[in-house]
C-alpha cells in the first residue's frame, strides 16, 4: 500500500464528518469499543512477536519486519519500512 499524506488527511476528514453525521451515543460507544478491542488485538500481537524466541537475530530484522507486518494487516500504514 502506497503512503500518501494527502490519502491519510483525507481519510481523517471524512471520518471526522462521518462522526460528526452520527447521532446518539450507542453507536458512537460501540464505536469506541470496537477500536479499543482492535488496538488491544495489535497489541497483543506485538506482544507475541517480542516474546517469539524463533524470531531472534542480532539486528532485530525480523521481529520489526513481523511488527510492520501486523501494522498492515491492521490496515495501520507506515513509511519507516521501505524494502
Amino acid at each position: 500500500m502506497e503512503h500518501s499524506t494527502f490519502k491519510e488527511l483525507y481519510a481523517q476528514t471524512i471520518g471526522m464528518e462521518v462522526l460528526k453525521s452520527l447521532s446518539g451515543e450507542d453507536v458512537l460507544e460501540a464505536l469506541a469499543r470496537k477500536a479499543d478491542a482492535e488496538a488491544f488485538q495489535v497489541l497483543s500481537e506485538i506482544r507475541a512477536i517480542l516474546n517469539d524466541e524463533n524470531l531472534d537475530d542480532p539486528a532485530r530484522f525480523r521481529r520489526i519486519d513481523a511488527i510492520v507486518e501486523t501494522f498492515y494487516r491492521h490496515g495501520i500504514s507506515t513509511t519507516r519500512h521501505d524494502f
